[in-house]
């Protein structure tokens, strides 16, 4: 079923913040009980920027933008070692506002800051059963990286407290940007510890 696009809600979209770690743990609970904290972590680290996207003065959605690239070793081999550039990963919009461009918005926030580097590319991977998703990031502008298919592995805890191992396959997706995208206000912000 195609989505219908809702009223646009704008989003305030900003590093996430130590004081705000609480209320996204209870707003967006993680795939991992501890993912929050570690992508916290990996942020004051400086390896990745964890965007939080905020309305109302409540967490709505994120991404993790990992600036080394992705992860994945087998994601990793098809790209190659001259293939690195910053990687979106984790995006997620809370479901009761899904197609209402809060994933648009935290994407420009993390392209953003990408440019404000001036790195000229950013990627992506999207599972290959997910249209929806796919249909998104082509319309802002992503294109297939021709590396062919790739599994994706992760764990997540149920709600019976058991981690499972899961898996899908995916695509890789990249972006050139353009070295004019106007600076946003999150290139002004820093994350407080």
């Amino acid at each position: 079923m195609p989505a219908t696009l809702g009223a646009v809600i704008p989003v305030d979209v900003r590093p996430l913040a130590a004081e705000d770690l609480a209320h996204i743990q209870q707003a967006l609970p993680p795939e991992h009980p501890e993912a929050h904290v570690r992508r916290l972590g990996d942020q004051r680290a400086g390896r990745v920027t964890y965007l939080v996207a905020w309305a109302g003065g409540r967490a709505v959605g994120h991404a993790l933008l990992r600036w080394g690239g992705p992860t994945n070793p087998e994601l990793r081999s098809l790209l190659g070692p001259q293939e690195r550039h910053p990687y979106v990963e984790a995006l997620l919009v809370h479901p009761s506002l899904r197609s209402r461009s809060v994933g648009t918005q935290i994407l420009a926030a993390a392209e953003a800051l990408v440019v404000g580097r001036g790195i000229r590319r950013i990627g992506l991977a999207v599972a290959v059963d997910n249209s929806r998703a796919r249909a998104l990031y082509e319309r802002l502008g992503f294109q297939d990286a021709g590396i062919g298919e790739f599994g994706n592995a992760w764990s997540y805890v149920d709600e019976a407290g058991n981690e499972v191992a899961a898996s899908e396959t995916c695509n890789y997706l990249v972006k050139d940007l353009d070295q004019r995208i106007e600076s946003t206000s999150i290139l002004d912000r820093r994350p407080r510890q």
